[in-house]
C-alpha cells in the first residue's frame, strides 16, 4: 500500500468548504448522501454548535482508500477567530486545497491562509467554488487570481491536451517544463503527470480548478489531480511523530493526536519526549473518523492517528523511539501567531469559580495557545483568546462539556515588554536538602526575534545534562517582565555559569534557579524597560470614493497609510499599519459603511514601543514584588535551613564568581 496522502481543506467562512468535503466523501464512496450545512447534516460538521451555527469549530480527519492509496482529508475552520487550528493543521498537511467562494473572490482570510502555506511550505490546489451562481463574473475572477498570485493557472478537463493554454502558462513558470516545450519533445502522459507533480509539490504552481460543491461541478478534476501527486517517502525507518492536536473523548480519556513521519508505531510501544527523561508508553493506536475512533494495532509513516496513554505530551512536540537520545529529537514546534487579546472569565453561578479554573486548566492542557493567567489572590481568570467566535465557542464547550455556564467580559489587549539593556541575572536556591545557582545574560534582541537562547557554560564548571535542563526551563515557560506583568519578548538569553552539588541536587532544583535567575535581572533593570503593544498590517480594498475615508481613519487611530496604492477601475487597495488596541471595533464599522463590498486583511505586523508607556503602567497596576509565582528572590542556607533573600542582596550572597 502506498503512503498515506494528508490533505488539509481550507477557506474563509461561506467559501463552501464543508460542503466540498461532503462533495468528496460522496464522489469516493465513504458518504452515501451528501448532506446539507443549512440543514445540518453533514458528515464531519456534528457537534451542536457546528449544527446550529453552519460554521467548523473544531478540525476533523476522516480517512479512505482508492486503489490502494490510503487518504486523510482534515476539514478546518474558515473563520479568523479561529486561525490557530487551521495553523495546527498546517503542521501535518502534505497538501492543502485552498477554496475560494466565486461570489466573494479573494478575501482578506484566503490572503492569509496562503500565506501560512507558504511559511509552513505546503504545495496549494485552488478551487473556486460557486461558479453556478448567476451573479459570478468569471472573467474577472481570473483577472482578480492572476493578480493575487501569478501562480495560479486555471485547470480542466482538457489542460493536459497538447497546445493547451494550461501547458503553456505552467511553461512560463517552470524552467524545466518550459525545456520541454521549446524542444517540441513527445512526452507521454504518465511522464507529463510527474512533471506536473514535481511542480506542484515543489510550489512552483497552483492549479486552480473552477466548480460548485453543491452540484458536484469540477470535484472530479479536483481528485484527479489529488491522485496523481506523488509524496517522497522518508528514507528514516526511525518511529517518530509529530502530535499537532489533544482532545479528550466522553470518556475523559486523553487522545494525543500525531502524524507518522517516518517509521511504523504499534499499540503498546515505548516512546520518548525531548523535555522528559522518563518514557512513556501507548496504549491503544486510532485512526479518527470525523468524531468517532477505528482501532488499530499500528500506524506507518503519513498516517494520521490519535495515541492513547500519554499524558505529558503537548501539541507541538515530537515523539520517537525510546532508543533514540533527547538530543536528537526535534525540538517543538511553535505557532506563527500569537493570540493578541485577553479576556477575564466568570462563571454564571460564583460558587463554580473552582470547577471553571479547573476546567479551563484541562483545556489549556489540549491547546497550548490558550494560556492562562489566575490572580489567586482576588480570585480572577483571564485567558488568551484570538477573537468573539472563540469565546462564543467556550461558551458552548462549558455548557456541553462541563454543565455550566461561563460568561466574559470586555476583551483587552495583550500587551508584552522587553528590555532595552544587558543585564546578568542570578537564581540561587538552596533549600534544606536542595542546590542549583545560575547565571544568565540577558540582552535586548531584534524586534520580533522572541526569546532567543544561548549557551556559553564550560562542561567542567557544570555537567551538560544539568547545561540542558537550564535551557529547557528558559524555553518551557513564558516569563513574565517587571512593568505590567506582560510576557518578556525580544530579548537573547544566555547561560553563562552553574553551579551543583552532589547529592543535594535535585531535578527541578535548576527549574527554580532560573526562573529566579530571569526574574532578577529583569528587575535590576526594571526602570529601562520597554512597555511593547501589537500593531496589525493592514490591506484594505474599497471603492474608490472611499480611499480619503479609509485613510483618515486610519490615521485618527494613530497609524500610518503607505503611499502605496493600487486600483481597479472599481476598487483602491491601501497598506496601512494600526496600533490593535485603536482598532477593535473598526472591522464592524467598516463592514457598515463599505456596506460589505469593502475587503480588510489583517495581519499582525509585530509588537513595537506603546507611546503611551507610563499611562498603561498605571491603569494596569501590576506590583512585580507582590507576585511570589514569579519571584525575583532567591532560597539561600544557612544555620541548618533555607531563608528567602530579596533580589537586591542576591548578587552579594552568590557563590558563582561571575
Amino acid at each position: 500500500m502506498q503512503k498515506n496522502k494528508v490533505i488539509g481543506v481550507f477557506s474563509h467562512v461561506d467559501g463552501g468548504k464543508t460542503t466540498l468535503m461532503e462533495a468528496i466523501l460522496y464522489k469516493k464512496d465513504v458518504i452515501k448522501e451528501i448532506g446539507n450545512v443549512n440543514k445540518g447534516t453533514t458528515f464531519l460538521d456534528n457537534e451542536p454548535i457546528e449544527r446550529r451555527r453552519g460554521i467548523t469549530f473544531s478540525s476533523k480527519p476522516v480517512r479512505f482508500n482508492v486503489n490502494q492509496q490510503p487518504y486523510t482529508f482534515i476539514d478546518t475552520p474558515g473563520h479568523m477567530d479561529l486561525t490557530f487550528e487551521m495553523e495546527r493543521i498546517l503542521q501535518v498537511v502534505d497538501i492543502a486545497i485552498v477554496i475560494v467562494s466565486a461570489m466573494d473572490g479573494v478575501t482578506g482570510y484566503t490572503e492569509t491562509i496562503v500565506d501560512l502555506c507558504q511559511e509552513y511550505g505546503i504545495p496549494i490546489l485552488m478551487f473556486v467554488n460557486k461558479i453556478d451562481v448567476d451573479t459570478v463574473d468569471l472573467v474577472s475572477l481570473k483577472e482578480e487570481l492572476s493578480r493575487f498570485s501569478e501562480k495560479i493557472i486555471p485547470f480542466d478537463t482538457h489542460s493536459l491536451e497538447d497546445n493547451s493554454e494550461f501547458l503553456e502558462e505552467w511553461a512560463l513558470l517552470d524552467d524545466d517544463w518550459l525545456t520541454i516545450m521549446v524542444d517540441n519533445r513527445e512526452i507521454v502522459m504518465e511522464d507529463k503527470l510527474h512533471f506536473l507533480s514535481t511542480a506542484i509539490m515543489s510550489k512552483t504552481i497552483i492549479p486552480c480548478v473552477f466548480g460548485s460543491a453543491l452540484t458536484l461541478i469540477g470535484v472530479n478534476e479536483l481528485l484527479e489531480l489529488l491522485d496523481m501527486l506523488e509524496l517522497t517517502k522518508n528514507e528514516n525507518n526511525t518511529p517518530a511523530a509529530q502530535v499537532y492536536k489533544i482532545t479528550h473523548d466522553r470518556k475523559g480519556i486523553r487522545h494525543a493526536h500525531a502524524k507518522i513521519i517516518s517509521g511504523t508505531f504499534h499499540s503498546k510501544d515505548t516512546i520518548k519526549i525531548r523535555k522528559s527523561e522518563d518514557t512513556l508508553k501507548i496504549n491503544e493506536l486510532f485512526f479518527p473518523q470525523g468524531n468517532h475512533f477505528i482501532k488499530v494495532d499500528d500506524a506507518k509513516e503519513g498516517d494520521i492517528v490519535t495515541m492513547t496513554g500519554l499524558t505529558s505530551v503537548s501539541p507541538g512536540e515530537f515523539l520517537t523511539s525510546s532508543l533514540v537520545e533527547s538530543k536528537d529529537i526535534p525540538l517543538d514546534i511553535s505557532f506563527k501567531r500569537d493570540p493578541i487579546f485577553e479576556v477575564q472569565v466568570v462563571p454564571s453561578d460564583v460558587v463554580r469559580f473552582d470547577d471553571m479554573v479547573t476546567s479551563f486548566h484541562l483545556l489549556a492542557n489540549e491547546d497550548p495557545m490558550l494560556k492562562l493567567r489566575y490572580k489567586k489572590e482576588v480570585n480572577e481568570l483571564y485567558i488568551s483568546i484570538v477573537g468573539v467566535i472563540q469565546m462564543e465557542y467556550l461558551k458552548e464547550i462549558f455548557l456541553e462539556r462541563f454543565s455550566f455556564s461561563i460568561d466574559f467580559l470586555p476583551p483587552s489587549v495583550l500587551y508584552k515588554e522587553t528590555i532595552t539593556q544587558s543585564v546578568i541575572g542570578v537564581g540561587h536556591y538552596e533549600p534544606l536538602r536542595h542546590y542549583a545557582e545560575v547565571a544568565l545574560l540577558l540582552e535586548p534582541g531584534e524586534s520580533g526575534q522572541g526569546i532567543v537562547i544561548k549557551n556559553k557554560c564550560l562542561r567542567e564548571n557544570l555537567e551538560i545534562n544539568f547545561q540542558q535542563r537550564v535551557l529547557q526551563h528558559i524555553k518551557e515557560k513564558t516569563h513574565l517582565s517587571v512593568l505590567t506583568g506582560s510576557p518578556l519578548t525580544d530579548v537573547t538569553i544566555t547561560l553563562l555559569d552553574g553551579l551543583a552539588h552532589y547529592p543535594e541536587t535535585k531535578g527541578g532544583d535548576f527549574r527554580e534557579a532560573t526562573y529566579r535567575a530571569i526574574r532578577h535581572g529583569l528587575m535590576k533593570i526594571k526602570e529601562t524597560s520597554q512597555l511593547l503593544e501589537p500593531w496589525y498590517s493592514l490591506k484594505i480594498s474599497v471603492p474608490s470614493e472611499l480611499v480619503g475615508k479609509v485613510s483618515a481613519d486610519v490615521v485618527k487611530m494613530g497609524g500610518t497609510v503607505y503611499p502605496t496604492m493600487t486600483a481597479t477601475k472599481e476598487m483602491t487597495t491601501i497598506e496601512a499599519s494600526v496600533p490593535v488596541a485603536s482598532f477593535i471595533d473598526y472591522p464592524l464599522s467598516f463592514a457598515s459603511f463599505t456596506k460589505n463590498k469593502g475587503r480588510l486583511k489583517m495581519t499582525l505586523k509585530g509588537y513595537y514601543p506603546c507611546q503611551n508607556q507610563e499611562e498603561l503602567i498605571e491603569t494596569l497596576s501590576y506590583h512585580p514584588e507582590s507576585d511570589r509565582e514569579n519571584t525575583a528572590n532567591s532560597i539561600f542556607f544557612k544555620k541548618g535551613k533555607g531563608y528567602d533573600v530579596h533580589w537586591s542582596e542576591v548578587d552579594e550572597l552568590k557563590h558563582l564568581s561571575i
